[in-house]
C-alpha cells in the first residue's frame, strides 16, 4: 500500500510554491537572504510542511509586520537577519538558533557573514 506519508511530496510542494502568492513570498525571502529563487524553493521544500507552504504568503506578511514593529522599537538586528521570517513564518530556524544569531550580531559579527551562515545551515 502506498500511504501519503510514504510518498515523495516534493512535486506537490513545488506545485504549491508556484502559486502566485507563494511565488511572491519565495522571491521576497530569496531577496532577503541574497539567494536565487530556485535555492529558496529547495530550502522551503526540504524544511517546511505542506500547510506552511500553502500559507506562506500570509505568514510572510505577518513576519514583515513583526520585523517592522521590531525595527521601530529599535531592534534592527531582527529585521536585518530576517529572524521573524525564518522562525515564525517558515519555521526553518529554531528560536534557540535565532537567539544565538542575535547574540553574535550584537557582538559585532557582520550581518552579511551571519546571513551566509544561515543559508549554509538551512540548505
Amino acid at each position: 500500500m502506498d500511504l501519503i506519508y510514504e510518498r515523495n511530496l516534493q512535486p506537490m510542494k513545488l506545485a504549491v510554491l508556484k502559486g502566485t502568492r507563494q511565488d511572491q513570498a519565495v522571491v521576497a525571502l530569496a531577496e532577503r537572504l541574497g539567494i536565487n529563487r530556485q535555492k529558496m524553493r529547495k530550502i522551503l521544500i526540504n524544511n517546511c510542511d505542506m500547510m506552511t507552504l500553502e500559507n506562506l504568503g500570509p505568514r510572510l506578511e505577518a513576519a514583515d509586520a513583526a520585523a517592522k514593529a521590531a525595527a521601530a522599537a529599535g531592534d534592527e538586528i531582527s529585521d536585518a537577519l530576517s529572524l521573524p521570517h525564518l522562525t515564525t513564518a517558515t519555521g526553518i530556524l529554531s528560536e534557540v538558533a535565532a537567539a544565538e544569531l542575535r547574540r553574535r550580531a550584537e557582538s559585532d559579527t557582520a550581518i552579511a557573514e551571519l546571513l551566509a551562515e544561515i543559508v549554509e545551515a538551512v540548505s
